[in-house]
């Protein structure tokens, strides 16, 4: 219940801030007339609370250093990969980090693709990007990562913690860390992909998660609830927690190799031991509970899916042309 009520209140922050606040457009492609070619320069000029609009492009975006309390919005990932995502398929891909620094606090970014995010400050919500690697470079608080595709969160010292934080219906392909002053951490609804190390963590709820790795998958340390998860590591089956589950059961295309471009793979086949395992019977997995993964991070905005448009336009007709809008969820 805690983390449905946090995360409807981060989305509706997020659409206030971008009905009521300066709205700023990103775009490196020549002849596109945008506000800024870099998001360094759009957060430069920016004021707090305003929305940055990063657009695809065919050339990666340089790193950023965030200053200032923003929505960044990009158009997701792996779009050519999913239907219904967006007529234009290329990425806002940043070529580096992207660095939430002191005066960032109450950011939020979604739908980008970048190597890294660096967080120093509470209060970030990173939602619907393709990240390597979520770093914390001090002790954080009130963080929310979810419906991510994403490599490794984890702290770059021994004496740093994460608390109060949510993690939630990501795909993990790497590992999550954090050190015994960390937590308390919600940790529930993620796929944690065949090639990862699983879960290192202290003071947390692990819950309805599926581990495809069979040899990694919770270690067991203190202060942890471990509840209905789907493992295919061996143990012993209690509290919900179901071990020695062939992966080959549990989704519609787990091959046993990570295809780096496709989320799709992760739903749940029919029959899947994983339905209805997780608390209170709701999916194990990224696509279960109250805030399933979106394919390829399409954000909560309406966006074209699919446009035809004529090669030429007429004095007295205009310019013909079909457009095809899905509202986002």
């Amino acid at each position: 219940m805690k983390k449905q009520l946090l995360l409807s209140l981060i989305f509706t922050l997020l659409f206030g801030f971008i009905s009521g606040q300066h709205l700023i457009r990103v775009n490196n492609n020549p002849g596109a007339d945008p506000d800024y070619t870099t998001l360094q320069a759009a957060n430069d000029a920016a004021s707090n609370g305003d929305t940055v609009y990063v657009e695809g492009s065919t050339t990666r975006y340089t790193d950023a250093d965030i200053s200032k309390r923003l929505i960044i919005i990009g158009p997701g990932y792996f779009l050519a990969e999913n239907d219904s995502t967006q007529a234009n398929s290329l990425e806002a891909s940043i070529n580096g980090y992207i660095r939430l620094q002191a005066g960032s606090a109450g950011s939020v970014i979604t739908g980008m693709v970048c190597d890294y995010i660096d967080i120093y400050v509470d209060d970030i919500s990173v939602t619907r990007c393709k990240l390597s690697v979520l770093y914390y470079y001090n002790n954080i608080n009130n963080i929310v990562l979810a419906q991510n595709y994403m490599g490794q969160i984890a702290t770059v010292s021994g004496s740093y913690s994460i608390s109060n934080a949510i993690i939630s219906n990501n795909i993990i392909t790497y590992h999550l860390y954090a050190m015994n002053n960390s937590g308390p951490l919600q940790v529930v609804n993620n796929v944690f992909t065949e090639n990862t190390l699983g879960i290192d963590i202290y003071n947390s709820s692990i819950a309805n998660n599926i581990f495809c790795s069979s040899t990694y998958g919770i270690t067991e340390n203190t202060g942890n609830t471990i509840t209905n998860n789907i493992l295919a590591s061996a143990g012993t089956n209690a509290n919900g927690n179901q071990y020695n589950v062939p992966m080959a059961n549990v989704f519609v295309d787990f091959s046993g190799s990570l295809n780096y471009s496709d989320d799709a793979k992760w739903k749940l086949k029919t029959g899947s031991p994983a339905i209805g395992a997780g608390v209170s019977g709701v999916d194990c997995g990224a696509f279960g509970g109250s805030t399933p993964y979106v394919l390829s991070g399409v954000p909560m905005l309406p966006h074209i899916y699919e446009a035809a448009i004529a090669g030429t336009a007429y004095s007295d007709k205009g310019l013909p042309c079909t457009i095809k809008v899905k509202s986002g969820k």
